[in-house]
């Protein structure tokens, strides 16, 4: 057999006949310190490096686990955690990262190293397990087949079995060694890789649980392999590239009534009904022709059977060091109402790319984060204002995680395979056990899927996003997994899953909220190059399709409008939402904010007139050092925390607290639209001689038009003209507390995008932000506000 890497697909390869088209040292799996595991996906190419995973029944390992075995740690056992398989072993050394590159510094999945000799593989898209002798693919093809050309292609399944047929558990780990746990039907296994001896590798498997006869997938050989049964043992060649290359499998404590077929080149073992107590295992022995009665008397000495359950309770610390790192909270000379600190994190990681895309709090106050690169640490000491942080790695190996929630103290990890629940089982300080929470959500391996959020509602459900990859990055034909472009919820059970809400085509990441009244927010990209988004609540079962990309307006108004646009300039988009939960962190209790990909945390004003929604944003009067990829309020202190990349090179990891420091903040805290004009209230009083000068204020105003498949900013006047309008300030009320300030603008209309600058400061002269950006999706009546009119430069 041989592995090939698809040209820009950050996955694995595993197929017969294949070619491997990359290589890098082998020590890259020690580097990064993944221990005995790393989740990756595992794809298909044939030897011309077409992709095959638009083909009906060949399709990759979308979902699957790589296990190395041995003293020497080089041979490599990949499990498929979507269709219970083994998808196939070699021996050669550790998955080598791809040459090319995904999303900046991160390595796409790895590839087998060149030159790797292979035990077994399986060449189509077959459950490991049957029900019966019946492996036929139970899931449904996936909706949205794409065309390319004129050539039309079937949609493929995507997914996880239906979980009556079989379903994965989870992952044991006990010092070196690997356990799978999953059903079959009804009944419960444990399932183990080993390397007994050099050569001979074996799959043991134990029955906890009893349930209907079944069938194992075992191999598939290549084709020109010509598998034959003999005395119970089946034997082929594994590589036909390699002259003498031999295969040859046996199963010892095989059931009363199990045995050995062969259909073709499939190897299956065919088994009785499963009765609670059976242990069995199958063996692969690899060598060359001339070693075939080695080989069989090997698998005839064979150890017995191992009982697995002895390596469900936790094993030795893989990372038993912790790393110290400064904490250093920032001086607040200029009487700033917040103040941002700087914790380090732990960047000597293995050599791995600490990239945090979750954190989140225990009851006790320590935080936990997860990197992109698959690695999950939890830290101390941030409570009070203590000099150093002390952190320990808890899990490492996860697949391409994009969130982190810590619920009851239990550590969810959202990754592109699933929601793991860590589970240290020997209070040891490190994941034993990485439960499949849920594993429902379809991905495919050709794309780097944008998945993110994780975020969970007073019921306890969970919720996440999945883009859809922009033009550019789309594979060329194939079908796509039916839930990118949703909003996903995962029950607290993690036993259901549905789709909350989606969309014809979301681009890109889609940042979520959940409110205090369980109100779900989504910011989605509208256009990554222009930098526009926008802010919308979304209800359940909503379809929201995005304007389509022709010459022509995108006028706002009704209940389905966003809350607001994001102006461009304000962030790339699809930034998260998280709303400030009580007094801790200042006067804005209840309110949004909205953190973006550049470093910025803006306010979000927010209106309801009748069912719609609409209002704004405005800057807070602080700059992050990273881009913010997610935030947590601590249930300790009430502080906001914010994780990322640093801003100035993109490459290593940063965690800051935003500190509210005690002094008065002014800051606008409503926005309300009526056929008069427009109110802006604030939290604090506002210094009289700004707040009445009208040369203090302007505003503009404009929509945006599809333009060249972008949408451009246009005139409300003239929707074909370029810019804004410039809008006529009739006059400035004040209200008597000097918190509002009515703008008297007759004559109002929807509109997409408003700009309202100012030159305020607070009555202490704290700085006010000098700009909201703000979207009007209805102009309900109304009158101005009998307040104060002093003109320019009145006193009271």
């Amino acid at each position: 057999m041989r592995f090939a890497h698809p040209p820009l697909l950050p996955v694995a390869a595993i197929f017969a006949g294949l070619v491997v088209l990359s290589s890098a040292p082998a020590s890259w799996w020690d580097d990064q310190g993944y221990g005995s595991t790393h989740a990756q996906a595992a794809s298909f190419v044939d030897t011309n490096g077409r992709s095959t995973i638009d083909g009906a029944e060949r399709i990759a390992t979308n979902k699957g686990i790589a296990v190395r075995l041995g003293p020497a740690n080089d041979v490599v056992f990949i499990f498929d955690t979507e269709l219970l398989r083994a998808t196939g072993a070699w021996e050669g050394g550790s998955p080598t990262p791809a040459e090319h590159l995904v999303d900046d510094a991160f390595p796409s999945t790895p590839s087998p190293p060149h030159d790797s000799s292979f035990y077994f593989g399986t060449r189509v898209n077959i459950p490991g397990w049957g029900i019966g002798d019946n492996f036929i693919d139970p899931r449904s093809p996936s909706g949205r087949p794409r065309q390319t050309g004129s050539k039309p292609f079937a949609g493929v399944p995507f997914g996880p079995l239906p979980r009556e047929w079989a379903k994965y558990r989870g992952m044991y780990l006990h010092d070196d060694r690997v356990v799978f746990a999953y059903t079959v039907g009804p009944a419960a296994l444990l399932e183990s890789p080993a390397l007994e001896n050099r050569g001979l590798l074996t799959r043991t498997f134990n029955v906890l649980t009893p349930g209907d006869a079944s069938s194992l997938s075992v191999a598939d050989a290549p084709e020109g392999g010509a598998p034959r049964l003999e005395n119970g043992m089946v034997e082929f060649v594994a590589d036909p590239s390699r002259a003498g290359s031999r295969t040859i499998i046996g199963v010892r404590n095989v059931p009363p009534g199990g045995k050995l077929v062969v259909d073709g080149t499939r190897i299956t073992l065919k088994l009785p009904p499963f009765a609670a107590g059976q242990k069995f295992k199958v063996i692969y022995a690899r060598g060359t022709t001339t070693d075939s009665n080695d080989l069989r008397d090997a698998i005839k000495a064979a150890a017995e059977p191992e009982d697995l359950q002895s390596f469900t309770h936790g094993g030795a610390a893989q990372w038993p060091q912790t790393v110290k790192t400064k904490v250093t909270p920032r001086a607040n000379d200029g009487g700033s109402p917040y103040v941002v600190d700087d914790l380090v994190v732990p960047l000597d990681n293995h050599d791995t790319p600490v990239d945090i895309c979750g954190i989140d709090f225990f009851k006790d106050g320590r935080m936990a984060f997860c990197t992109r690169s698959g690695d999950v640490w939890v830290g101390k000491g941030i409570d009070g204002k203590p000099e150093t942080m002390e952190w320990k790695r808890f899990a490492a190996g996860l697949d391409h995680p994009a969130g982190l929630r810590i619920v009851d103290d239990q550590i969810y990890v959202l990754g592109r395979d699933q929601i793991t629940r860590l589970h240290d089982l020997n209070s040891d300080g490190e994941a034993d056990f990485y439960e499949c929470f849920n594993n429902d959500l379809q991905v495919s391996p050709s794309v780097d899927d944008p998945i993110s959020g994780l975020v969970t509602d007073s019921n306890g459900n969970f919720y996440f996003s999945q883009g859809a990859p922009e033009p550019h990055q789309r594979p060329v034909g194939g079908s796509r997994p039916d839930h990118r472009g949703c909003l996903l919820r995962v029950s607290g059970s993690g036993q259901k899953f549905d789709v909350f809400a989606s969309s014809g085509d979301w681009h890109g990441g889609i940042g979520i909220g959940v409110g205090p009244n369980d109100e779900m927010s989504i910011s989605l990209v509208q256009d990554a190059f222009e930098g526009i988004s926008d802010i919308r609540f979304v209800n359940e079962g909503e379809i929201m399709d995005t304007p389509e990309p022709l010459e022509g307006s995108m006028a706002p108004g009704g209940h389905s409008s966003p809350l607001c646009w994001i102006p461009h300039g304000w962030g790339l988009g699809g930034g998260l939402q998280i709303w400030v939960p009580d007094d801790r962190w200042g006067p804005l209790q209840g309110a949004m904010l909205y953190l973006t990909n550049v470093g910025s945390i803006f306010g979000v004003l927010q209106e309801s007139v009748g069912e719609t929604q609409q209002g704004g944003t405005f800057p807070f009067p602080l700059k992050l050092d990273e881009t913010v990829h997610c935030a947590r309020f601590s249930p300790i202190h009430g502080q906001l925390y914010v994780a990322g990349r640093t801003r100035f090179e993109y490459q290593d990891a940063a965690i800051q607290r935003v500190r509210y420091a005690g002094n008065p903040v002014a800051l606008p805290n409503a926005l309300k639209i009526n056929s008069q004009g427009i109110t802006i209230s604030f939290t604090n009083p506002v210094e009289l001689s700004s707040l009445n000068n009208p040369k203090n204020y302007s505003v503009e105003q404009g929509n945006y038009r599809w333009s060249a498949s972008h949408p451009k900013e246009s005139q409300l006047s003239d929707s074909k003209q370029k810019g804004h309008d410039m809008v006529e300030i009739k006059s400035v009320l004040i209200a008597p507390d000097h918190k509002s300030v009515f703008l008297e603008i007759p004559g109002l209309q929807p509109v997409m995008q408003m700009k309202i600058k100012m030159k305020l400061k607070g009555a202490k002269g704290e700085p006010i932000p000098g700009e909201i950006d703000n979207t009007i999706n209805v102009v309900p009546n109304g009158e101005a506000p009998k307040w104060f009119n002093f003109g320019v430069g009145s006193q009271l």
